[in-house]
């Protein structure tokens, strides 16, 4: 009968502590979840923190960019190319993460539009940079032409005077054909620049002086040829004669006008004179 007592008094003993233990597990289990979703959440906080310092590190570049000279831009798209490789690694790392979480969507998003934005702007400073050295080298090139065409003219005018230096001239010609083509593209091309960027207009009027200069010296090049001297005697004399006749027009077109002037005037006298004279009559 005691022993019978004892057994019962320890079965009831069993089921009050696995009651106890049963009354725990919800608790236990609240806690865990609330460990887990801790740390979730710090993981979370950490990619972030990783994924904005990256975004940092290309906004740093980007605002310092404009600071950026043509010998030390190719240091700035290194850079960026360094940053989004070792971004490129740590979102693959980090994929599953990222992808369930709409704040780190976010933050790729931000990071794909300022890292094309600042490649956009490097290449457009790049380009820029590229642009104006092309146009100094056309600025110095054709303003560099004027001793070597007068030389050329000289020599075309002194080949030009003998018949056995025609091959000698028509060489010449040849050479300078292919050296005001030269001209030609860069000027050309000065100008399309000078139209891109407004900033070098000025600059592009005096070079484009220069070339109106070279291009009239080019035409009296190729207009060279030899004449025997009494032919360039004719010619001189025509031309002479031209020139007169173009004064004459001129000092016969002025003399007209002066008429016509003198003539108006003396009208508009005529015609103050006789209203003069109309007011001086009595009036009764």
């Amino acid at each position: 009968m005691d022993k019978r007592k004892g057994i019962n008094r320890n079965k009831w003993s069993l089921i009050a502590l696995l009651l106890w233990t049963l009354s725990l597990c919800p608790c236990l289990y609240a806690q865990n979840n609330e460990q887990e979703q801790f740390i979730e959440e710090t993981q979370l906080l950490e990619i972030e923190g990783r994924m904005l310092f990256f975004y940092d590190q290309l906004q740093e570049i980007a605002n310092k960019l404009p600071l950026y000279t043509a010998e030390n831009l190719p240091k700035a798209r290194q850079q960026v190319s360094a940053i989004d490789s070792k971004w490129a690694i740590y979102c693959q790392t980090r994929q599953a993460e990222i992808a369930n979480d709409d704040s780190l969507l976010q933050i790729v998003a931000n990071y794909q539009l300022v890292k094309q934005g600042l490649l956009d702007s490097i290449a457009y400073k790049k380009h820029y940079f590229e642009a104006v050295a092309d146009f100094g080298e056309a600025e110095i090139f054709i303003a560099s032409q004027d001793s070597v065409y007068e030389r050329l003219y000289e020599t075309a005018i002194e080949y030009s005077l003998l018949k056995q230096l025609a091959t000698q001239l028509e060489t010449l010609k040849g050479k300078e054909q292919l050296l005001f083509a030269d001209i030609q593209a860069k000027y050309e091309a000065a100008k399309n620049i000078a139209q891109e960027f407004g900033e070098l207009q000025p600059r592009f009027q005096i070079i484009e002086e220069n070339f109106i200069t070279l291009k009239n010296n080019s035409e009296k090049i190729q207009a060279q040829e030899y004449k025997p001297i009494f032919q360039r005697i004719k010619d001189y004399l025509y031309g002479l004669a031209a020139v007169a006749m173009i004064l004459m027009f001129i000092n016969m077109a002025q003399a007209k006008i002066k008429m016509i002037k003198q003539a108006r005037e003396n009208a508009k006298k005529l015609s103050q004179m006789m209203n003069k004279d109309e007011n001086d009559y009595p009036t009764i």
